[in-house]
């Protein structure tokens, strides 16, 4: 086993709190130095390299699910229901069972779909806009980059109006859990977790009642009737695909529009070319995704032994694929500390690779595209009113906490 007391004695804890702020140094030490090695915190193999972490997201032996490996470690039996809820999400199930789940929801987020969510996005983006405007005030994060992906992915799977505030909190909830049960995560998160799901199945038991007496136009309508082939999902696989969905098209998104702008703040030479020239948003939201992504890493479990950079992976070990540190890796990217809109055949990691590729991410490029276009049409002249800013405690869901802006128009 790879002995990490030669490690750089300065590094913080991976994942930790000294991290938060900004973790790139330390990835770009750790791809420099020890592609691959064993953190002993973490019980798991670190990869960092591009291609490295390229070919085990693709690679059979490496299987997406965490949970079975992951419930040893937490005793309380009253976390069962957490972790079943879990290990139903397509994100946790190998092929062919990942492959019958996502077959039965990605007709919604086919490109031809997506496309024609544009005009009611527009309208969304507007709407927000507009009551930014008429405040005087305007923080980003909560004015704009939080109500957007909700009221979007909410209308797209079916949640009404006024349930979508409970909706977006329990499913906050829930995502801490799915993003970081297999890194570092403590007790309370969990609990918290817990009380979420059940609260968000018997909502969605409710909700499935009144879909099949009276069918409606949603995801979830289709997915209470729809038949694939004599298949369907279950209740556990509905509630928990439900979640799955609602988080994808919510907090990813979200800090994909924070981490964006703030980018785009702290680059004025980029922010003045995308303001001159809105035909870059496309190339920008790319580099968005490169740059700064929302989901820092992914987890995998070897299935069988691998050997890697001389280091032997066991089967049963569980691998650490960090995304955004494989998005700055200097074999693949020019200057990848660099931001760049005008970046050209972008291979970012930013919705992961190989059959697990994100299914929203249409939804999200669509969302960023017209947020972009739209907040610099109306605000061309916008700054930034905080002198430092801070994270949010979720490492593994990447967005600021505020982001005060001035809005000069």
């Amino acid at each position: 086993m790879f002995d990490t007391n030669c490690m750089t004695a300065q590094r913080p804890k991976l994942f930790g709190q000294e991290m938060l702020e900004n973790p790139y140094p330390v990835y770009s030490e750790l791809r420099i130095n020890s592609p691959v090695y064993w953190d002993r915190n973490l019980e798991a193999w670190v990869v960092t390299g591009h291609g490295d972490v390229t070919r085990i997201l693709k690679d059979d032996r490496f299987s997406s699910n965490r949970v079975d490996r992951a419930r040893g470690r937490f005793a309380d039996p009253q976390l069962k229901p957490l972790f079943d809820t879990l290990s139903q999400l397509m994100l946790q199930r190998d092929d062919p069972d990942h492959a019958r789940l996502r077959k039965l929801v990605n007709h919604a987020f086919q490109r031809t779909a997506i496309e024609s969510y544009a005009p009611h996005i527009e309208a969304l983006v507007d709407r927000l806009l507009d009551e930014a405007e008429a405040r005087g005030s305007f923080d980003f994060v909560w004015d704009f980059a939080v109500p957007l992906p909700i009221l979007v992915i909410s209308e797209i799977v079916g949640i009404a109006e006024k349930d979508r505030e409970r909706v977006k909190a329990w499913c906050d909830d829930f995502s801490y859990v799915a993003l970081n049960f297999y890194a570092n995560i403590g007790e309370e998160h969990l609990q918290r977790g817990l009380e979420s799901v059940e609260a968000f199945k018997d909502y969605l038991g409710a909700r499935i009642d009144a879909l099949r007496e009276r069918p409606e136009d949603c995801l979830l309508g289709h997915l209470v009737q729809v038949e694939e082939e004599g298949d369907r999902l279950n209740l556990d696989e509905l509630l928990a695909n439900v979640l799955l969905l609602l988080n994808a098209g919510n907090e990813t998104t979200t800090g994909l529009l924070a981490n964006g702008l703030l980018a785009l703040v702290n680059n004025p030479d980029q922010l003045a070319l995308l303001r001159d020239d809105p035909s870059l948003v496309s190339s920008a939201v790319e580099e968005f995704l490169r740059y700064d992504p929302s989901v820092q890493f992914l987890g995998r479990v070897a299935k069988e032994a691998a050997t890697l950079h001389g280091q032997t992976i066991a089967p049963g070990d569980l691998v650490f694929l960090v995304l955004a540190a494989a998005n700055r890796d200097p074999v693949v990217f020019t200057q990848p500390a660099r931001l760049d809109i005008t970046r050209a055949h972008n291979r970012h990691l930013g919705f992961g690779n190989g059959r697990h590729l994100c299914v929203g991410l249409q939804l999200a490029k669509l969302e960023g595209k017209i947020a972009f276009t739209r907040v610099l049409e109306r605000f061309p002249n916008l700054t930034l009113e905080a002198d430092s800013l801070r994270h949010r405690e979720n490492f593994n869901m990447r967005c600021p906490r505020h982001l005060p802006i001035r809005m000069a128009a």
